[in-house]
């Protein structure tokens, strides 16, 4: 499409896929769904077609990440990198994007894509965001693209419609990772759906948005931009999501709804969804297991002569990797993060 680009986002670290997900070489640069390209990879085909060229496709990562960036996207111009010096969370980074986007491209509709989804259903895909970004030129809005749930998830954002719009709603609210009880309220709603982290835009509609509702992160940026010290002054910026820093704020905020399937790879559990269980039926399996009354497991070898043997246990995540081994109740999955705050790990584990 014409005056589009596309920004991958991928500086997570991707810690809840510990030990497989590491510092060094995070889930985006892995094959978690055994078919053939990993996440990063698969996100760069999909946004290839919508981008008409790879000099119109741009990733935002980590200076750590940058060798690894080149060596999955070959055809990605290296000046189309926009390299984090630290993390700070996706307002900073969508904001150097939009800084880069704008001196580059002009006021140049944008889209932002996490380089961690997965999304097997292209056409679909393409088709939602046509649509988000018809709505993001008619409206000079910032436009958002929602799931319609298909569980009352505590694990993701919400969106509730407002009054319908061509093409989408205005968004009327947005809602944090809800209760049980408030998830499945807003199931049988109708009116809400998940909030996917993708975002289609102006550069200079999103620029302008961030300079009212953060100036405390836009005046030193700038500042740092116009003077090429960027490098400098971005780990000093604030560490806030661009949902926090202007989509809850926003007068200009639209959702589309996504007419295709869609998977936050977010965490070890996420497995049961991307592969089949094993010719058992009872667990998901990568590697090589042997199981004797094992139910719900989730089992995960690296290496080709690893085997994990179990007997009369359920719903755990079973992970080999190297040396490390992790061994979690499914629904503590999300607790990886603290996990790796002990420093004994820092010092015994691979990274």
């Amino acid at each position: 499409m014409s005056n589009f680009v596309a920004v991958i986002m991928a500086g997570g670290r991707g810690q809840r896929f510990w030990p497989l997900s590491t510092e060094a070489r995070p889930k985006q640069f892995l094959d978690l769904g055994r078919d053939g390209r990993t996440l990063i990879q698969a996100t760069y085909d999909r946004v290839l077609p919508l981008a008409g060229d790879p000099s119109r496709v741009m990733v935002a990562t980590g200076e750590r990440y940058v060798s690894l960036v080149r060596e999955q996207l070959p055809d990605l111009p290296m000046n189309n990198l926009i390299i984090e010096p630290v993390g700070r969370d996706s307002a900073p980074a969508v904001a150097l994007a939009s800084l880069e986007v704008q001196k580059r491209f002009g006021s140049a509709i944008t889209g932002f894509f996490s380089s961690d989804h997965r999304i097997t259903d292209s056409n679909g895909f393409h088709h939602s965001l046509r649509n988000a970004i018809e709505l993001a030129q008619e409206t000079s809005g910032l436009v958002t693209v929602g799931i319609p749930p298909t569980k009352p998830s505590t694990g993701y954002g919400y969106i509730e419609q407002g009054s319908p719009v061509a093409g989408g709603f205005k968004v009327s609210r947005f809602e944090e990772k809800p209760n049980l009880e408030r998830a499945r309220h807003y199931l049988d709603s109708g009116s809400y759906l998940w909030n996917a982290g993708m975002f289609v835009w102006s550069s200079e509609v999103i620029l302008a948005e961030l300079d009212a509702h953060a100036p405390v992160l836009m005046k030193p940026l700038r500042q740092a931009f116009e003077s090429g010290r960027v490098a400098e002054e971005f780990p000093r910026l604030p560490k806030i999501s661009i949902d926090y820093a202007v989509m809850e704020h926003t007068e200009r905020a639209y959702v589309v709804c996504g007419e295709f399937d869609w998977d936050d790879i977010g965490d070890w559990v996420a497995l049961e969804r991307l592969l089949e269980r094993g010719h058992d039926g009872s667990n998901t399996v990568v590697g090589l297991h042997v199981g004797h009354e094992a139910y719900g497991n989730i089992v995960y070898t690296e290496g080709p002569d690893d085997v994990i043997v179990t007997l009369g246990v359920e719903d755990l995540v079973i992970v080999k990797r190297g040396n490390t081994v992790l061994l979690v109740r499914k629904d503590r999955v999300q607790e990886l993060k603290k996990l790796l705050e002990d420093d004994r790990l820092a010092e015994l584990v691979l990274d």
